[in-house]
């Protein structure tokens, strides 16, 4: 796992450039989580390790990491101010979202798309994401009814 920023871009973009009471290794632990969370979900459309690293993923650790700095330093009650932690998470998994939709594609140097993943993804049941979720049934001893090209 490489990150696709540096301490001194997350720093900058949380306002912590010259704090000294933010040491560096909880910096380093932010933009950790924050590569982590962004291979797990590119990972379902790019093929990882990236041949090279477009800057919408350099901005989008930057400001995810910064958010949770943010939040660790100011929590949720900085809402609506320049410290606001949640405005940039946001924003970063709204940019996230959209290249898992491919709304957003990762380009190269020469503006070439990056190497999409050959593996089969699933979307549905036990995944709510493309229907309902069976559990919320008011009997939940009868199990999810499946159909595929006949009801079982």
């Amino acid at each position: 796992m490489s990150n696709y920023s540096n301490i001194t871009s997350i720093r900058r973009e949380a306002g912590f450039a010259s704090n000294t009471n933010i040491v560096d290794a909880t910096v380093t632990a932010f933009m950790g989580a924050a590569t982590s969370h962004i291979d797990s979900i590119i990972s379902k459309v790019y093929s990882l390790p990236l041949a090279s690293t477009p800057s919408i993923l350099e901005l989008i650790e930057r400001r995810l990491a910064a958010g949770y700095l943010l939040l660790e330093e100011y929590g949720e009650q900085s809402e609506g101010t320049d410290k606001d932690g949640q405005e940039k998470v946001d924003w970063a998994e709204d940019e996230l979202e959209k290249i898992l939709k491919g709304e957003v594609k990762l380009l190269d140097t020469s503006q070439e798309q990056l190497t999409t993943s050959s593996e089969i993804k699933m979307a549905g049941f036990p995944d709510n994401a493309a229907g309902t979720d069976k559990t919320t049934q008011g009997d939940k001893d009868d199990p999810p009814v499946f159909e595929v090209g006949q009801e079982f």
